[in-house]
């Protein structure tokens, strides 16, 4: 993301829009900069001198300088070293020539037990413009392009009161997005619209009354949101004393970076055991589609026919009990496996259509169940 210094947007008649880079040039250019810089300040300097609209040349570095291995510094013994140099300047006095400022960092070295050529080298390392890049971010003007306008939305959106999305009803992704959604401790309601998801994101406070504070939050499901193939976003954005409604959309946007759901893995060695094993005898659906329930996505296991299945490590009775509900305002079949060693209870507690199991679920134990629903294409 880049600081709203430099977010460039056009509005219009309640609408606001970010105005998107289209030309690679200006990408391509800031990235020969770095490359032919030793350090940040030389980095910035090369930038400035390019010409093109500052905010976006600013913009386009910033978000470089995020990407690039820039060198590291302890910045405690950064602040000793500055400390002791300026006690020994006091003590001796105005440095006026460089044989004087030579012996106020003698002294502070000789205090500091420390080379002085070191001491003046950390001195120097307060000021970020004097850190070395020591490798330029692996980027194409493309990369950066795509980079720099996913920003500019993000950037858009710190202003942003609430954001709505709608997405396909994709389980990867929308498990993604909402794991994302409580790593950054907003809320959501879903519900389902056509063959999409609606999403409507915003803060725990924001039932209260309208606030701003979660913009950045907000702004952080950007990539989440977009990896879809199909989605749409809309926000309304407070700048000023004025509010403005964003729309954008995957048929309207130039192209972004975006951040694609997670690797296609088990969530546990039962789950992977379990479709292992009953994959040879049905077709079986991992993670089949995402049910809206009560505002609130649930994404079951697995799927034999119509039959949905649930695994289940630590439990309660009032977990399944919860777990049931949520399904049955549904309609749909399903299947609860439940690990006895992870109980907290007696087995005389559980409800209809749940199978126990010890370690691991076993084929002999839920066939009965699954095979109604199990057909072979």
């Amino acid at each position: 993301m880049i600081p709203l210094e430099y977010l460039r947007i056009t509005k219009k008649r309640g609408e606001v829009k970010p105005l998107y880079l289209i030309d690679e040039s200006p990408a391509a250019a800031v990235l020969e900069a770095v490359r032919k810089s030793a350090t940040i300040g030389e980095f910035r300097k090369k930038v400035e001198a390019l010409g093109w609209d500052k905010r976006l040349t600013g913009g386009l570095a910033h978000l470089v300088e995020q990407l690039a291995k820039v060198e590291e510094v302890d910045t405690r013994l950064v602040a000793k070293v500055r400390l002791e140099v300026f006690k020994a300047s006091a003590a001796a006095g105005y440095a006026l020539t460089p044989e004087d400022r030579e012996r106020v960092f003698q002294a502070a070295a000789t205090k500091l037990r420390m080379d002085v050529a070191e001491v003046k080298r950390l001195f120097s390392k307060a000021y970020e413009e004097n850190r070395a890049i020591l490798q330029p971010p692996d980027l194409t003007p493309g990369d950066l392009l795509r980079l720099y306008n996913l920003s500019l939305i993000q950037t858009l959106l710190f202003k942003s009161l609430w954001v709505k999305a709608k997405l396909p009803n994709d389980p990867p992704l929308v498990k993604t997005l909402v794991r994302a959604v409580k790593g950054l401790r907003l809320m959501y309601t879903a519900e389902e619209a056509g063959d999409q998801l609606a999403f409507h994101f915003d803060g725990p406070a924001s039932a209260l009354r309208q606030t701003e504070r979660y913009g950045t939050r907000l702004a952080k499901l950007v990539p989440y949101i977009v990896a879809a193939s199909n989605w749409s976003l809309e926000a309304e954005v407070k700048l000023g004393d004025r509010t403005y409604h964003f729309r954008e959309s995957s048929q309207t946007a130039p192209p972004l970076a975006s951040r694609p759901p997670a690797a296609d893995e088990f969530d546990s060695y039962v789950e992977q055991e379990f479709y292992r094993q009953v994959s040879r005898v049905c077709p079986v659906e991992r993670e089949p589609e995402v049910l809206v329930v009560e505002g609130r996505v649930y994404i079951p296991d697995f799927k034999i026919g119509d039959l949905y299945i649930e695994v289940v490590g630590f439990w309660t009775p009032d977990y399944l009990r919860r777990k049931y509900e949520k399904v049955v305002k549904v309609g749909k079949p399903l299947l609860v496996l439940v690990d006895e060693e992870l109980a907290m209870s007696t087995w005389k507690q559980l409800l209809p259509n749940v199978v126990l199991y010890k370690g691991r679920p076993r084929l002999e134990d839920v066939y009965k169940y699954i095979k109604p629903y199990c057909r072979r294409q």
